[in-house]
């Protein structure tokens, strides 16, 4: 069983009866039931409940391009890993491609290029998996962020060095960011 605290109802039954004894005492005709939905009706907007927390636009602008950021880093650690990966995966290519090829013409190379090469081959094969599945984590976090401006009907588009947050329902631009360094040309958060 739930317990509910109703000071807040005595309290207004008991104005609702003290406005009821002034109206007698003052010799007043008096209407109950439009005193009682007077009552009703003068809640304070506090208690009454609330659907959807009241935010200014500032704030909700605010919490917008926080939003908009979040997904900026989440797509630069994405490219930063998938550059990784790509990186890792010439050199190891290309090391190995060198090591066969050294084994399988003539000792051509001296051996601390031999062991060099091989052990950045050794060091690739070793990684490689581990930034494919970085980069799958990063993927999904990405995907996830964005699916989230999905849901709330938003989707969000990237031109001209900013990242702009399009209301889905009317196509009205709700906030942008800009993601490029006018001085560089870089990215900014890069």
């Amino acid at each position: 069983m739930k317990l509910v605290e109703n000071t807040q109802q005595t309290s207004q039954s008991d104005l609702l009866e003290q406005s009821f004894q002034s109206a007698i005492n003052n010799g007043m005709a008096v209407n109950v039931f439009e005193r009682a939905r007077h009552f009703r009706d003068a809640t304070s907007a506090s208690e009454q409940p609330r659907l959807v927390e009241a935010r200014t636009s500032l704030e909700t602008e605010n919490l917008w391009k926080k939003r908009l950021n979040m997904l900026l880093d989440a797509e630069n650690k994405l490219i930063k890993v998938i550059r990784l990966r790509k990186i890792t995966g010439i050199f190891t290519v290309l090391s190995m491609a060198m090591f066969l090829f050294s084994l399988y013409l003539a000792p051509s190379m001296s051996p601390v290029v031999f062991y060099v090469l091989s052990a950045v081959a050794a060091f690739g094969v070793a990684t490689y998996p581990a930034w494919f599945l970085i980069s799958k984590s990063n993927r999904k976090r990405r995907d996830h962020i964005s699916s989230l401006f999905y849901k709330s009907n938003h989707e969000v588009e990237i031109a001209d060095g900013k990242m702009t947050l399009i209301n889905r329902a009317n196509y009205a631009s709700v906030t942008h960011i800009h993601i490029l360094d006018s001085n560089l040309g870089l990215f900014a958060n890069s």
